[in-house]
């Protein structure tokens, strides 16, 4: 009788220690899943974080070259009026010249 119950405690440990690895097994199956979810979430959120990098730097490069093309309109209309001036400057200061010359 004794050994009938010590065989029925080794079965139940037995069964028992087949249910924790079997458990473990799943366990560690659940964890595989859940790291490989979790690099391809990871994967996703850079290559959206990428993306928008990406587009935020076309758009500020975008803005940069509009405001240079600004900018070197204008210094080429505050070069021209530059020119102009000193152009009649030269012109007046010729004719005081040649003014001065016939007097003598």
């Amino acid at each position: 009788m004794i050994s009938k119950e010590i065989g029925k405690v080794k079965e139940a440990e037995r069964k028992a220690v087949e249910k924790v690895e079997k458990a473990k097994g799943e366990a560690e199956w659940i964890v595989k899943k859940a790291v490989e979810k979790g690099k391809k979430e990871a994967e996703k959120i850079l290559s959206k974080a990428r993306e928008k990098v990406e587009e935020e730097s076309k758009r500020v490069t975008e803005e940069a070259k509009r405001e240079a093309k600004k900018i070197e309109r204008k210094g080429k209309k505050d070069a021209e009026r530059l020119r102009e001036s000193s152009s009649q400057n030269i012109e007046k200061t010729a004719e005081i010249v040649v003014e001065k010359v016939l007097e003598s």
